[in-house]
């Protein structure tokens, strides 16, 4: 084990600093691989580097997943500024999202979580998922329009007449 912390310990550092900007985190997050890798079946791991390297990416993503509550998407002050009914369903619309984003394949759900809830940029999402810029950006297309095609199978919307784009209200539709 020794061996594998002087020989990996400081490229994983660097790795995962430049893809998490909290230095303590980044060190944190290292030293989670390295105890993964210490409780680890070491007869499963084939090429110790590429495993190393999945465990930080993976450890990377579950920071950034974490990292913020995901539970509520519309804050209380919303509501109660705004205690229409029409307001009261945008709120629990937005409640929605996450389960929806659960029911994404895995790679459009890594992308949408770190893309539209975490808010992170598609070209620091690319470099935390070691991905072309433009992968990650055609999976935060297609994985919108996978929600959008949820969202308009169980519900019905009312639009602004302007722009068509903000919601005004939804209701379940009835089966």
């Amino acid at each position: 084990m020794d061996k594998e912390i002087n020989e990996y310990y400081l490229p994983l550092l660097k790795y995962i600093s430049k893809r998490v900007k909290n230095r303590h985190d980044a060190e944190d997050l290292t030293q989670d691989v390295f105890y993964k890798l210490s409780v680890a079946d070491k007869s499963d791991i084939g090429n110790l580097k590429s495993w190393i390297y999945t465990i930080a990416r993976n450890s990377i993503i579950d920071y950034y997943r974490t990292k913020k509550d995901n539970t509520t998407t519309l804050d209380d002050t919303y509501i109660s500024d705004n205690s229409t009914p029409e307001a009261y369903d945008i709120a629990e619309l937005g409640r929605c999202i996450v389960p929806f984003i659960e029911k994404l394949p895995e790679d459009y759900k890594t992308v949408i979580t770190l893309s539209e809830l975490e808010g992170i940029p598609q070209k620091d999402i690319a470099n935390i998922l070691n991905l072309n810029y433009t992968t990650v950006r055609s999976r935060v297309q297609r994985g919108r329009a996978k929600l959008k095609k949820m969202f308009t199978n169980c519900c019905s919307f009312k639009f602004d007449e302007k722009r068509n784009r903000h919601i005004l209200s939804a209701k379940p539709k009835k089966r």
